[in-house]
C-alpha cells in the first residue's frame, strides 16, 4: 500500500508542475502534509502514546501527594489501610504478562483504525487532486487555441443584388470600433458596476462569484447566474462563442471553465485591462443589427459615444445583459427599469452620489432618443436576408463575415419603396395605415422585393411582408377549396354550385359579401366573383385529409389532427387543425404575405413548390466554405400537384381579373391571373374596441404572372376606434395597381398542358353535356376539364326535335283535318324533368329551378307545339297555324283551289332553330271560296301635308262585301295601326316631298291577303 501511495503522490506532483507550472506547487503543498503523515503514522502513535502514559504516571504522583497530605489529619485510617494492604496477596508472574499481551494488543488495533482512516482520507485528497487535475486537463485539451485575431473582425458582410453589384454592407464598418481613450469615464463607471464591480481587482476570474454560481448551476437552481468577468464575457463573445447557447447544466459549466482557463491564463496575460475593456465594448450586440458603443450611441442618442451623458450610458450599459429585451425602441419601459437598476449600482460602488443618481432617473427613455434611422433603402430585403442566413447557417451574417449574393431585383424593389413612401402613390388614408407586399420569382423560388411595410425605422423592425400573419379572406379559396377539387375530386372550371342559404356542418349559417344569393354558378364564375356558399361546398366535398396534405405542400402548416407531424398550437390559444371556417378564410394565426406569394407561385410555374427564398449564394471570407441555396434540399423544386389543376386555377384566377375581382392587378397587355381576400372583424372585436359592426381588418390581393408572385396586405397592425378599414370602399384596390406597374408586363401564356382539354359546354347541364348543333350562343360556354373526366354525352335541350309520323289527311267538307303521331323527347318530359332537378347540385331549391325551365320553355322558347305551313310557289314556308304540343290534328282550310303542299313540323312558337324536319302531305282543293281585298282610291296618290285622309280597302269572300267583318290593320314604315285615325295622324305628321308606302292587311275566316298605296306629301 505504501508503494502505490507514494507512486500516485510522484504522479500527481509531476503532472501538477507540468501542466500549471509554479501553481503546480499549491497541490504539493496540499498532498504533501497529507504524505507525510501517512507514512509516518505509526510513529505519530507511538508517540501519542508515550505522551498519554506519562500523563497518567504523572497523575499518579499527585494522586500520592494529595493522599500524604491528607494522611495526617487521618493517620488511624491509614494504619488500618496498611494493616488491610498486609492482607492482599501479590499478582503472580503469569497474570502480570497476560495483561501486558492485553494492552499491546489494544494498542495495535488503535494504530491499525489510525492507520485506515489517514489512508482514506490521504486517498480521498489524491483522488479529489486527481479528479481535478484530469478535468483541468480536459479543459486545457478541449478548449480551441487561443487566437488573437478572432477578437478583431477585419472583414464586413456585403451584400449583392441579381446583377452582381454591391448594395448594402453589415459587420466591422457598423461598429465603428473606438478606443479605451476615447470611451467617457460614466460608460466605463457603468459597465463595470454592473458587469464586473471588482473587474480591477481579479485576474480575469471572479473566485468567489465562479464558484458560487457554479455549485448552484450543479444544484439546478434557476438564479445560478453566469458570474462571468468582463474578460470571461470577451473570450465567450469570440472565442467560445459556439457553445454559448449550450442548454446542458454539464456543459455550461465546462465552457464556462473553458472561459476561465483563457482569460486568466492568456486575456489577462496577454492584454491590459484597458484593452481587454475596449474589446468589450466594440464587439457586443446592443440590439437588432446594432453591435458595439459608437453605434449603439449614433443608432439610440444620434452622438459619438464620447459624448455620452450618465442617463445614456447606464442605458447602454444595461443593454449588455439582454440587448433586445432591453431594446428601448422595442420595449422602452423595461429599458428605463433596467437603466435605473444600473444607476443604483453605481451608488452601490461609489461611481456616484444618490443626487447623481436622482437626476439621471427622471430623464425618461424616450426624451433620450432620436429615432431608429435605416441606413439602406434595401432594409426590408436586407433584413428577410439576414433572417434567412441566420436560420440557413446559424450564423449571423453582420457577427460573421460573408459575402452574400441575393435574388433582389432593384427595379421592382424601387418601385415598391416609393409606393410605400408616398412617392408614386398618395392615397394612404393616414400614417398609421400598413401595408405588406412580397414578390418572388415563381420559377427559382427567389424573393425579389420585399414591401416590409410603411414608415418603418431602424433594423430588423417588425417586417409586414414576412412577419405580418393575417387572416387571409377569400384569397384561401385557391390554396383550401378549389385546388384540392381540382387535384383530388376532378372539379372542372364548368363545375356547377348552387349559391343558396347554406351552412356550416355544425349548423351556422354562411353568407356572402353582398348578403345575396346567385344561384346556379360555375366555379369559375364563383371565383371570380368571390362567393361564400360555393366555396365551403366545394370544401365540404373535399376529402379533409386531402386539403390539409394540399395546403401544406404549398409552405403553409396545416394539419388534419393533433397526431399530425406539424399540428401546432398558437399563443392566441388556437391551433393550426384544419376545420370548415378555413374555406373562406377563417384561420386560427393567419398567413404573412410571404407564405401567399410562395404558395400561388406553385400554380403559375406548373404545379412545383419552392421554398421562398431570397439567398443564392453565401461566401465564407474567413474560409473557403460555400452555400449555393439552390443545391439545398430545401430549395428544390417539389412536385405537389398535377400541372392540370395548376393550369385550371390559372385559367379560373386570370378570368378573375378580366370579368370579375381583379383586386387591382389588371394590367393590360399582360397576363395575369389574381384572388382578392376580404377578412371581416368579428362583431366581439367590433363591440369590445368600439368599432363598428361589419368593418373589415385585412385586405389582400394575391396576383401572379407566368414569371413572378404578387401577396399584398392591406391594414392596420392593430385594430381600435380609430384605426380600422371601412365596409364601403377601399384604396387597396388602387394600391395594387400601383404596386403592379412595378411588376414587368408579359405576354407569355400559360400553355395548355396535354392533361387539359376545351371543352364547349351547354349551360345549365350537370352533369356537364356538350352543346348540341343547335344550343343558342348565348347558351354555350367553353370550359376546361382534366383529360378523361370531360363530358362526351350531347345535351338535348335544345336538339334537333323528332319530327312528326303518319301524317294523313282527311276531307270534311271543305275543309281537311290533318292528324299524326308524335313522340315527345324526355327533355320536354314533365317527370324527366323532375327528375333531373332533383340532382344535389340544386341544392334545396329543386322546385323553383324546375320551375324556373318550365317558364323558360313557355316565354322564351314559346311553348313547345307544332307548326303548320304552306309552301309558297317560290318553294318557302309560309305558316298557317302553330298548335299546341297537347293537339296531333289541325284542321285546314284551303285558301285557293289547287294542289298545295302542307308542313307539319315539331318546334318551338319562338325558338325555330331545332325544328324537326318537315312532314308534308299535299292536298288538292277545289270549288274553294277565295278572299279578294282592293283599294278605295288610287294605288298612289299626292296630297298635301296635313290634308291626308285614309279612303281605306274593300273585302270580299266569295264575292260578298265582308270588309266590316274583316281584321284591317295599316303598316307604315314598320309600325302598324289598327284604326284609320291613327295612320292619319301620322301621315299629316310628315314632312314635305316625304313619299311612303302603306300595307293594308285584311284577315277573314283565317285567310290574309295584303295589299299597298303609295303616298307622297306636297306643299
Amino acid at each position: 500500500m505504501n508503494i502505490i501511495i507514494s507512486i500516485l503522490f510522484i504522479i500527481i506532483t509531476i503532472l501538477s508542475i507540468i501542466i500549471f507550472k509554479v501553481k503546480g506547487l499549491l497541490i504539493l503543498i496540499i498532498t504533501l502534509p497529507l504524505y507525510i503523515i501517512y507514512l509516518n503514522s505509526n510513529k505519530i502513535i507511538d508517540i501519542i502514546k508515550k505522551k498519554k502514559e506519562g500523563n497518567n504516571k504523572d497523575n499518579l504522583l499527585e494522586r500520592k501527594e494529595v493522599e500524604f497530605v491528607s494522611s495526617s489529619s487521618r493517620r488511624g485510617k491509614v494504619n488500618d489501610d496498611k494493616n488491610k494492604k498486609k492482607k492482599v496477596k501479590p499478582q503472580n508472574k503469569k497474570q502480570a504478562n497476560k495483561s501486558r499481551d492485553k494492552k499491546e494488543k489494544s494498542s495495535s488495533k488503535k494504530k491499525g483504525i489510525v492507520r485506515k482512516i489517514l489512508t482514506i482520507l490521504l486517498g480521498f485528497a489524491i483522488f479529489c487532486v486527481f479528479a481535478a487535475t484530469a478535468f483541468m486537463i480536459y479543459i486545457v485539451v478541449s478548449t480551441s487555441n487561443f487566437d488573437p485575431n478572432a477578437l478583431v473582425n477585419q472583414d464586413q458582410t456585403v451584400l449583392y443584388d441579381k446583377d452582381g453589384n454591391e448594395f448594402a454592407t453589415l459587420g466591422v464598418q457598423k461598429r465603428e470600433s473606438v478606443t479605451y481613450d476615447q470611451l467617457p469615464q460614466v460608460l466605463i463607471d457603468a459597465i463595470v458596476a454592473t458587469e464586473d464591480s471588482r473587474y480591477y481587482q481579479h485576474n480575469g476570474v471572479d473566485m468567489a462569484r465562479f464558484l458560487k454560481a457554479t455549485a448552484l448551476n450543479l444544484i439546478g437552481r434557476d438564479d445560478a447566474g453566469g458570474a462571468s468577468t468582463l474578460t470571461m464575457q470577451t473570450v465567450k463573445n469570440n472565442l467560445t462563442k459556439k457553445d454559448s447557447l449550450e442548454t446542458n447544466k454539464i456543459k455550461k459549466i465546462i465552457r464556462k471553465f473553458q472561459d476561465v482557463y483563457l482569460s486568466v491564463f492568456f486575456m489577462e496575460k496577454k492584454y491590459s485591462k484597458e484593452e481587454i475593456l475596449e474589446f468589450y465594448v466594440n464587439d457586443s450586440c446592443l440590439g437588432g443589427s446594432v453591435y458595439g458603443v459608437e453605434e449603439a450611441s449614433k443608432y439610440y442618442f444620434g452622438k459619438d459615444v464620447s459624448e455620452l451623458s450618465l442617463p445614456e450610458a447606464s442605458l447602454i450599459a444595461g443593454m449588455y445583459q439582454a440587448p433586445n429585451k432591453y431594446n428601448p425602441y422595442k420595449n422602452p419601459d423595461k429599458a428605463e427599469e433596467r437603466r435605473n437598476t444600473v444607476l443604483k449600482l453605481m451608488v452601490r460602488h461609489g461611481y456616484i452620489t444618490e443626487e447623481e443618481m436622482k437626476m439621471a432617473q427622471a430623464v425618461s427613455v424616450e426624451s433620450m432618443l432620436v429615432g431608429a434611422k435605416a441606413d439602406t433603402d434595401y432594409q426590408g430585403y436586407v433584413d428577410t436576408v439576414i433572417d434567412e442566413v441566420e436560420k440557413l447557417t446559424g450564423d449571423n451574417p453582420v457577427v460573421v463575415p460573408m459575402k452574400i449574393y441575393t435574388a433582389l431585383d432593384r427595379s421592382i424593389q424601387d418601385g415598391i419603396n416609393d409606393v410605400l413612401n408616398g412617392t408614386s402613390y398618395t392615397r394612404w388614408a393616414n400614417d398609421s395605415v400598413q401595408a405588406g407586399i412580397a414578390v418572388t420569382n415563381v420559377n427559382d423560388g427567389t424573393i425579389v422585393a420585399v414591401g416590409a411595410g410603411r414608415n418603418r425605422e431602424g433594423k430588423r423592425t417588425f417586417n409586414f411582408a414576412t412577419q405580418a400573419y393575417r387572416q387571409p379572406g377569400s384569397t384561401a379559396k385557391p390554396l383550401f377549396d378549389y385546388g384540392p377539387g381540382f387535384e383530388y375530386n376532378d372539379f372542372s372550371t364548368y363545375t356547377l354550385f348552387n349559391d343558396e342559404p347554406w351552412t356550416y356542418t355544425n349548423g351556422p349559417s354562411v353568407g356572402n359579401w353582398d348578403n345575396k344569393y346567385q344561384g346556379l354558378i360555375t366555379l369559375k364564375q364563383a371565383v371570380s366573383v368571390s362567393r361564400n356558399v360555393p366555396a365551403l361546398k366545394a370544401f365540404q366535398q373535399v376529402d379533409k385529409k386531402n386539403i390539409a396534405k394540399f395546403v401544406s405542400s404549398l409552405g403553409i402548416d396545416i394539419a388534419y389532427s393533433t397526431k399530425d407531424e406539424n399540428y401546432k398550437e398558437y399563443d392566441n390559444g388556437g391551433d393550426n387543425i384544419l376545420n370548415e371556417a378555413y374555406s373562406i378564410g377563417g384561420m386560427s394565426y393567419g398567413v404573412t404575405p410571404l407564405e401567399m406569394a410562395e404558395a400561388y407561385a406553385s400554380f403559375a410555374n406548373g404545379g412545383y413548390h419552392i421554398e421562398s427564398h431570397a439567398v443564392i449564394k453565401i461566401e465564407y471570407r474567413n474560409s473557403d466554405e460555400t452555400i449555393v441555396t439552390s443545391d439545398l434540399k430545401e430549395y428544390q423544386k417539389e412536385k405537389v400537384m398535377s400541372d392540370s389543376t395548376a393550369y385550371l386555377m390559372n385559367n379560373v384566377l386570370q378570368y378573375a381579373v378580366e370579368y370579375g375581382f381583379s383586386g387591382g392587378a389588371r394590367i393590360y397587355g399582360s397576363t395575369v391571373a389574381a384572388k382578392t381576400g376580404t377578412s371581416n372583424l368579428d362583431a366581439a372585436t367590433c363591440k369590445a374596441k368600439g368599432i363598428p359592426i361589419g368593418s373589415v381588418g385585412d385586405l389582400w390581393t394575391v396576383a401572379y404572372t407566368p414569371e413572378y408572385s404578387v401577396a399584398l396586405w392591406y391594414g392596420y397592425k392593430e385594430n381600435d376606434s380609430t384605426h380600422y378599414l371601412g365596409s364601403a370602399s377601399y384604396p387597396k384596390d388602387d394600391l395594387m395597381s400601383a404596386v403592379f406597374k412595378n411588376i414587368p408586363k408579359t405576354t407569355k401564356k400559360w400553355e395548355i398542358p396535354s392533361s387539359v382539354v376545351a371543352v364547349t359546354v351547354e349551360k345549365e347541364t350537370w352533369p356537364a353535356q356538350l352543346a348540341s348543333e343547335y344550343t343558342p350562343d348565348s347558351m354555350k360556354i367553353t370550359e376546361y376539364f382534366k383529360k378523361g373526366t370531360q363530358p362526351t354525352e350531347v345535351s338535348q335541350r335544345y336538339a334537333k326535335l323528332p319530327a312528326v309520323t303518319n301524317l294523313k289527311s282527311t276531307k270534311e267538307g271543305n275543309n281537311y283535318k290533318l292528324t299524326w303521331n308524335f313522340k315527345t323527347p324526355d327533355i320536354l318530359d314533365s317527370a324527366y324533368l323532375s327528375k333531373y332537378f332533383s340532382n344535389s347540385v340544386y341544392g334545396n331549391q329543386s322546385a323553383n329551378y324546375l320551375q324556373a325551365r318550365l317558364d323558360y320553355n313557355n316565354n322564351t322558347l314559346g311553348g313547345f307545339g307544332f307548326g303548320i305551313y304552306k309552301k309558297t310557289s317560290t318553294g318557302n314556308l309560309e305558316l298557317i297555324d302553330f298548335i299546341d304540343s297537347k293537339s296531333t290534328e289541325y284542321t285546314y282550310k284551303p285558301t285557293s283551289n289547287g294542289s298545295v303542299d302542307i308542313i307539319v313540323r315539331a318546334e318551338y312558337k319562338n325558338f325555330k332553330d331545332n325544328a324537326s324536319d318537315e312532314t308534308k302531305i299535299t292536298i288538292s282543293a277545289n270549288n274553294v271560296k277565295e278572299l279578294e281585298i282592293s283599294l278605295s282610291g288610287n294605288e298612289s296618290i299626292s296630297v298635301t301635308k296635313g290634308n291626308y285622309n285614309e279612303k281605306g280597302i274593300i273585302v270580299k269572300y266569295d264575292d260578298k262585301n265582308v270588309t266590316l267583318l274583316s281584321d284591317i290593320t295599316y303598316t307604315l314604315n314598320n309600325t302598324t295601326y289598327k284604326s284609320k285615325s291613327e295612320l292619319e295622324d301620322e301621315i299629316n305628321r310628315l314632312e314635305t316631298g316625304k313619299e311612303v308606302e302603306i300595307t293594308y292587311s285584311a284577315t277573314y275566316n283565317k285567310i290574309t291577303k295584303t295589299i299597298t298605296r303609295k303616298i307622297k306629301i306636297e306643299e
